[in-house]
């Protein structure tokens, strides 16, 4: 991997620095993604990384039109260049994407966490021990995922570039990719900057995120129970009703929708039946909130 960082840097480092302007949400994507690679070396990566597709798919679909499809030489070089410009703009797209959607998985971590982190915040702050104690302890914690690692970052910018707490939680506002992260250390930063009550300061913190946190998960239950009477009526009982009928109406015989009776309760048995409720089930799991 080190070898093709560098391999693609020398290429397309130029090109990448020439690009940064109008890739400026790739930018800002990696800052907030945590990858822990630069911008430059990224872009380069992901120029490299297109051309290779390009080469290959364009290579290999020569090669099928060739032996396969037996097309004219123009057609074929038409045909293959397209699946390879196809692949490759895919491959671009995703390696832009990649880094806005990284960042939205630890936004969503924070926001699930953040919570019982501020929790945790308050209940070590009652020791009336300083903000860097308190991240430092929090830091050894990893299951509050993202939040934990930012805790790691604003220790380290404080013991191995020097910064003091409140550059290093300015600092940590500014890259994480949450809002509510970003709203809760900017006002940490105005409490210890004006000589605020710590304490006093995280207990409304962490009530206010409790609560907050509680409520979410109470408007979900109660969405569950309006997808579960849905389910109820339309996954289950108008199933077992068309089951029903079809069977009755087997025994004196006809067509439905052009199908045989049997043929036609054969397929929403085996498969209409399960699609739908692989849908529901896959439509539930995508919008529960997620702990994590």
């Amino acid at each position: 991997m080190g070898i093709y960082r560098k391999t693609s840097t020398k290429m397309f480092g130029g090109l990448a620095e020439k690009l940064e302007g109008e890739l400026d949400g790739l930018k800002t994507g990696l800052q907030k993604s945590d990858l822990g690679i630069l911008y430059r070396t990224y872009t380069s990566m992901m120029l490299l990384t297109s051309l290779v597709v390009l080469i290959s798919s364009f290579s290999l679909s020569l090669a099928v039109y060739f032996l396969l499809i037996q097309d004219t030489l123009t057609q074929s070089l038409i045909g293959s260049f397209g699946v390879g410009l196809l692949a490759s703009s895919l491959t671009f797209v995703a390696m832009y994407c990649y880094p806005a959607q990284k960042a939205k998985s630890r936004a969503r971590s924070i926001k699930n966490n953040l919570p019982f982190a501020i929790n945790h915040m308050s209940a070590i702050a009652s020791s009336k021990v300083p903000p860097y104690v308190i991240f430092k302890l929090l830091a050894e914690f990893e299951e509050y995922g993202e939040v934990s690692r930012e805790a790691q970052k604003i220790v380290r910018d404080v013991d191995v570039f020097g910064h003091d707490i409140s550059t290093a939680l300015k600092q940590a506002a500014e890259r994480t990719p949450s809002n509510e992260l970003q709203e809760f250390l900017s006002s940490l930063v105005s409490v210890e900057e004006t000589g605020g009550n710590l304490v006093e300061f995280l207990d409304v913190q962490s009530d206010q995120a409790m609560f907050d946190y509680k409520q979410k998960r109470k408007r979900y239950l109660d969405t569950l129970s309006t997808y579960a009477d849905f389910y109820t009526a339309v996954l289950i009982a108008a199933p077992l009703f068309i089951v029903a009928v079809l069977t009755i109406m087997s025994m004196v015989g006809g067509e439905v929708m052009g199908m045989d009776i049997q043929d036609a309760m054969a397929l929403g048995i085996y498969v209409a039946i399960p699609i739908m409720n692989t849908a529901f089930i896959a439509f539930i799991h995508f919008t529960q909130p997620e702990v994590n």
